[in-house]
């Protein structure tokens, strides 16, 4: 017998996040490119952005070269538009940033995916290279105690997504809403595995 399902979320009901935060008007539209592995990973974070923001748009997939929509973005919007992503190059997201260069920029662009399939999408789309290309500032503690980074200091897609606007719309403690149903999310996530299951997976060995 299948189990009931969320498709507003994506999840079994069991673990549905709908209903549990109200859309926030965020003034820098995101838009996130999502690898379709993606779609309906309980343990996903993206979806938490798409619930908890009024300006959201989300295409899924990897070759994105012949998408209608980001090439419409582009031709329309490019001058306005930064990608958040730590690829070669990037310069780090910060005040002193926003003030020198970043009046321009109106709209970020996400990658969703883990590591290794996020940067398949950015090496894929070389139609994304000559945008700002911006990264956040090393140092920062993850929530996303369920998953692996490559190395520390590396966020969730929504927790970068969070910081982006912190910084870009200059609400130092702005979308909280968003980080706390972040984290009920992975509580729950690590109760239903168990305790000794993350413990074994999941937590650092000293």
């Amino acid at each position: 017998m299948s189990r009931a399902y969320c498709y507003q979320c994506r999840r079994a009901k069991v673990s549905c996040l709908c209903g549990r935060i109200e859309k926030l008007p965020n003034e820098m539209f995101i838009y996130v490119l999502q690898h379709p592995e993606e779609t309906g990973n309980p343990k996903g974070s993206a979806i938490i952005a798409e619930l908890g923001l009024e300006q959201y748009q989300r295409w899924v997939g990897e070759d994105f070269k012949q998408h209608e929509g980001l090439n419409k973005l582009l031709n329309d919007k490019s001058g306005n538009l930064a990608v958040l992503y730590p690829a070669e190059g990037a310069v780090y997201l910060t005040e002193d940033w926003k003030k020198k260069q970043g009046q321009s920029v109106k709209a970020l662009l996400v990658i969703d995916g883990t590591w290794r399939k996020a940067k398949k999408i950015w090496e894929l789309n070389t139609q994304l290279h000559n945008l700002p290309l911006l990264c956040l500032q090393e140092g920062r503690k993850t929530r996303y105690r369920i998953r692996k980074a490559p190395q520390e200091g590396y966020l969730s897609t929504v927790e970068c997504i969070v910081e982006g606007l912190r910084i870009l719309e200059n609400c130092h403690d702005g979308y909280q809403p968003l980080l706390d149903l972040f984290t009920e999310m992975i509580d729950f996530q690590i109760d239903k595995m168990g305790k000794q299951t993350y413990l074994k997976n999941y937590q650092k060995k000293k």
